[in-house]
């Protein structure tokens, strides 16, 4: 890992740092509230129940205690942390109700309704899961657009932010000015090896008006983050997360479960920018 951030450094070291990008956080916190007091001024952040603000297998009815997000969202307001929910939608696969396979379109609809009504001070919704599992460029622009009009139907004028995971044009053309689109969610040999198609995406989502964020996992020492914020300022995303835990969640890994170890250096790095 180490090698393979340092050469990149060395590559891109003669190119032109184009912007230093904003802190935006992956907290998969649940209801272990206390991480949401880390989070500095500015900054945009997640809401996540249970994968998601309903119970496992419902399609109506929410998990318990969501009372506990009162003080976050008092806290918030105050601060100008900008929150959103966390909706699973199934890969564009909408014939079940299976978490990491499909989501019925009912049960899509039903998180976005619920965290509306329960949680008003949302700023919109984490749509995750907005690339088809059997790809085809042509799904995008459909599925987006119906994910679209959920939000607008419950909370007009919501924000997006739509989770690919990957450098994907596709995905970018079916976003609107204004969207936010997670381009990157791996870990530091891909950041190296995806170089061309991560910046490619990365710079025509900006130009079409979609603000773009990155999120690298498994970088797990201070030494390696130093060296992916460094590259990040080239790549240039609107905001960037890093994380020292593996995303392999299959494995059994809880990468967004907490805060990662270097967190005041990522805050010093990163928070700065958000205003």
């Amino acid at each position: 890992m180490k090698t393979c951030l340092l050469l990149l450094l060395i590559w891109l070291t003669p190119a032109l740092a184009a912007a230093t990008p904003k802190l935006a956080v992956v907290s998969y916190w649940g209801q272990r509230v206390e991480n949401f007091d880390r989070i500095p001024d500015h900054t945009v952040a997640l809401i996540n129940p249970s994968s998601g603000i309903l119970v496992k297998g419902s399609v109506d009815t929410p998990v318990d205690s969501l009372g506990v997000y009162k003080d976050v969202f008092r806290r918030a307001k105050k601060h100008d942390i900008r929150f959103y929910g966390y909706v699973p939608t199934g890969y564009f696969s909408h014939d079940c109700n299976s978490d990491g396979k499909c989501q019925t379109w009912e049960r899509i609809e039903s998180q976005v309704k619920i965290y509306f009504e329960k949680m008003p001070d949302l700023q919109g919704i984490f749509f995750d899961e907005t690339a088809p599992a059997d790809y085809d460029c042509a799904l995008f622009s459909a599925e987006y657009e119906k994910l679209r009009e959920l939000v607008a139907k419950y909370r007009p004028g919501g924000k997006i932010i739509f989770n690919v995971g990957m450098p994907d044009i596709c995905a970018v053309a079916a976003t609107v000015p204004g969207e936010m689109i997670v381009l990157f969610e791996n870990d530091g040999r891909h950041y190296v090896n995806d170089y061309k198609q991560i910046k490619a995406a990365t710079d025509q989502a900006k130009t079409n008006g979609t603000e773009v964020w990155h999120i690298i996992n498994n970088i797990p020492t201070g030494k390696e983050l130093e060296a992916v914020l460094r590259a990040s300022d080239v790549y240039a995303p609107d905001y960037l997360y890093v994380i020292d835990i593996s995303g392999d969640w299959q494995a059994g890994f809880d990468t967004y479960g907490d805060l990662p170890s270097y967190w005041k250096a990522e805050i010093r790095a990163l928070a700065g920018n958000n205003k």
